[in-house]
Formats: C-alpha cells, sequence, structure tokens
C-alpha cells in the first residue's frame, strides 16, 4: 500500500497571512497547484482520495480525483485529518514563526500534542482498516499532515519525530506502508 499525502493548494488564508480555521476556500492558484498534482499523480493506480473535512482540503480532493479518473463517490471525508487547533490564532494574522505551530504544545490553546497524535492515530486505523492494500491518496494540512507522517512511520511521542520539512500547497510526498 502506498498513501500519497497531499498538502492542501494555497487557500485564501495563506494567501492573506491568516492562520486559517475551518472555511477558507482555494485561491485560483490553489485550484491551478490542485489541477498539477493530480496530473502527477494519474498513473499512480490510486483507487481512493481521503481527505480532511476543511473546504480547502475538500476541493482539492474532488480536483485531484477528477483528474486521476475517479469521481465524488470515491472520496471519503475524514474527521480526524482536520487541521491542528490552532486556539487563540485561528482567524487572525500569522504572528508566529512556522515551527511554533509544529512545536508548540498547548500555549495559546493549540490543540496538545498527545490529542493530535492520538486522533492521527485513529485516522490511520480507519485508512489501513477500508484501504489497506489499496494506493490512496491522502489531502490535509501542513501541521497535521507532518504529525501524520510522523504517526505512519511509527512515531507515538512529539519528541521522537524526525525534523520537520515545510511541504508547499499541493505539494505530495509518497508513503509506503
Amino acid at each position: 500500500m502506498k498513501i500519497y499525502f497531499v498538502r492542501h493548494g494555497q487557500s485564501e488564508a495563506n494567501e492573506a497571512g491568516i492562520v486559517a480555521d475551518s472555511s477558507p476556500k482555494l485561491t485560483l492558484k490553489g485550484i491551478e497547484q490542485a489541477e498539477r498534482t493530480g496530473r502527477e499523480l494519474k498513473d499512480m493506480n490510486i483507487a481512493k482520495v481521503v481527505s480532511s473535512t476543511y473546504v480547502r482540503a475538500q476541493q482539492t480532493a474532488e480536483i485531484i480525483a477528477g483528474e486521476i479518473g475517479l469521481g465524488l463517490k470515491d472520496i471519503e471525508l475524514l474527521e480526524e485529518l482536520k487541521e491542528r487547533g490552532m486556539g487563540e490564532c485561528e482567524g487572525k494574522p500569522k504572528d508566529l514563526d512556522n515551527a511554533s505551530f509544529f512545536t508548540f504544545d498547548t500555549e495559546r490553546g493549540f490543540e496538545a500534542q498527545a490529542d493530535l497524535i492520538e486522533r492521527l492515530v485513529k485516522a490511520l486505523e480507519v485508512i489501513m482498516q477500508k484501504f489497506g492494500s489499496e494506493n490512496i491518496v491522502v489531502v490535509g494540512h501542513a501541521v497535521s499532515g507532518y504529525y501524520f507522517q510522523q504517526v505512519i512511520k511509527g512515531y507515538r511521542k512529539f519528541s521522537d519525530f524526525e525534523d520537520y520539512k515545510h511541504m508547499k500547497n499541493a505539494d505530495y510526498i509518497e508513503i509506503e506502508i
């Protein structure tokens, strides 16, 4: 099984420098990015697309599914893949460096690292149970996506995680399980 983890395309919040909640949509650039990624994934023998429930991720998933020849029925939404809760920062201008969004624990009301890890372990269990032998695309977010990748690699404590490598909008990484 291969998981192609995709960070959503550029959102209105990304463009505006705002810490997003669940509602921002893709920009025109984000749509184009998702189309490009879909074309790149076209020949990867993908059976399903699994997505965060956030609008920008769903839009990215729908575009990618269309590009690889899948329909809306081939997209499954998974609440556990949503972005990390950013507490008091959500909906406000981004005033922290990128590393803070990954390394803070509960500062500023962020979703606790342990809770995020637990949620993403559950997401992986659901994915493995439903699609354990198929290649799939998983569309998610920067921070929760990084945590998800670490969970796939078997890490269950933030202190054990590998160094963060920034994923640009609509970039993907192939993970073999």
